[in-house]
């Protein structure tokens, strides 16, 4: 009787060939034998004896590896039944039956979190005609006092979830009087706009939160202003704490740089958007991966982009990690807790959970160690 071992991929083909088949070096046999001994002893387990050796041996000696693919497989048993699978037209079928199998999902209820939530904004918003002609104006004038979020249109218009009394200094470049008006209804008449309006607002809230924003990437992301620091931690949904800004060493000596120097800093961001859907707002959160080279300071796409391609983890995209990394920062984003005390509208501001949705069918997980279909022998 004989036996055929399929495998995938072996790591020495040279050495395996010399234990199987016709060629069953005993020598060779007999050193994988110690060292399986060796692993015997170590975790405590009965060795291999002088007899149970030679039995090895000789079901080496009847065995054959054979590395290739499921297809493989199936046409070896195929030809061992005297089945002849030359056909060019059976083989298209094996294959085509193979695939049909493979590419259906399974049967199975399972529930989709999305990365977006609802947002209870104000139910009202104010509108005043400005006494300025550019926004600047106000910025320069109002250098040294907090001013609420606010939009300033072309029509020389400014809207804003802020109440326009006296404590707001907004009040000063407002003509009167002060319009009062339903934000529902302006998310229906522009979207756009009132998405606008919204996320200007939101901006305010992280900020107050220590976060620092890519204006051009709409990415948030934490600072790290202490340099002597490696890592800068917060704590999680889960009351653990977790890294939000680390920083790089260089590892080598290079014609530019020296060992030890700062490389750059890794930050996990997330990037934010506020569409407004069927006339409500909602808030969808997209985590990234985020690069500064002083820690602070957002820099140019394309920096980020080469440093990226360099030091990307496929981990990070695995639905288990995307899925923690998005409750992660609902928590550190919604939830209270502040650097800098909030403003009186903030509690104007309500957030919700992912939205959820139950299918009938359900992914198949491909495991870390599966090869991909390029890494077969014999396919292309």
């Amino acid at each position: 009787m004989s036996f055929k071992l399929f495998a995938q991929g072996v790591r020495k083909p040279s050495i395996w060939e010399s234990v199987f088949s016709e060629k069953n070096d005993f020598e060779i046999v007999r050193k994988w034998c110690v060292w399986y001994n060796d692993k015997c002893l170590e975790a405590k387990e009965d060795p291999l004896n002088q007899e149970t050796i030679c039995q090895v041996f000789g079901f080496f000696a009847k065995s054959e590896v054979i590395v290739g693919t499921a297809v493989d497989l199936q046409h070896a048993a195929l030809d061992n039944q005297s089945l002849s699978m030359l056909s060019i037209s059976k083989m298209a079928t094996n294959l085509f039956n193979l695939v049909e199998r493979r590419r259906g999902p399974i049967p199975k209820k399972s529930r989709m979190v999305m990365n977006i939530l609802p947002i209870s904004v104000p139910k009202e918003y104010y509108l005043g005609k400005s006494t300025v002609r550019y926004k600047k104006e106000i910025y320069d004038s109002l250098r040294d006092e907090t001013i609420p979020p606010f939009l300033f249109t072309n029509n020389k218009e400014i809207l804003t979830f802020a109440d326009l009394d006296k404590a707001n200094p907004l009040s000063s470049y407002i003509k009167n009087p002060i319009t009062t008006l339903r934000t529902e209804e302006f998310q229906k008449q522009n979207p756009a706009l009132s998405a606008e309006l919204v996320n200007i607002h939101l901006r305010r809230i992280f900020w107050n939160k220590g976060l620092y924003r890519d204006p051009r990437a709409d990415v948030y992301y934490f600072p790290m202003r202490d340099k002597t620091k490696e890592r800068i931690e917060v704590f999680d949904h889960r009351g653990k704490k977790r890294w939000v800004v680390r920083k790089i060493i260089r590892t080598m000596e290079t014609k530019y740089h020296k060992k030890g120097e700062i490389n750059f800093f890794f930050h996990r961001g997330v990037e934010l958007r506020t569409p407004t859907y069927w006339g409500e707002s909602y808030c969808e959160l997209i985590p990234r991966r985020y690069y500064t080279l002083d820690g602070e300071k957002w820099v140019d796409g394309e920096i980020r982009a080469r440093i990226d391609r360099k030091f990307r983890n496929p981990k990070f995209d695995r639905c288990k990690t995307r899925l923690g990394l998005m409750k992660f920062w609902k928590f550190i984003l919604f939830e209270p807790g502040y650097l800098i005390p909030p403003e009186r509208w903030f509690e104007k501001f309500k957030f919700g959970n992912f939205l959820t949705e139950t299918v009938n069918w359900s992914p198949k997980v491909i495991g870390r160690t599966q090869m991909r279909i390029w890494d077969y022998k014999g396919e292309s």
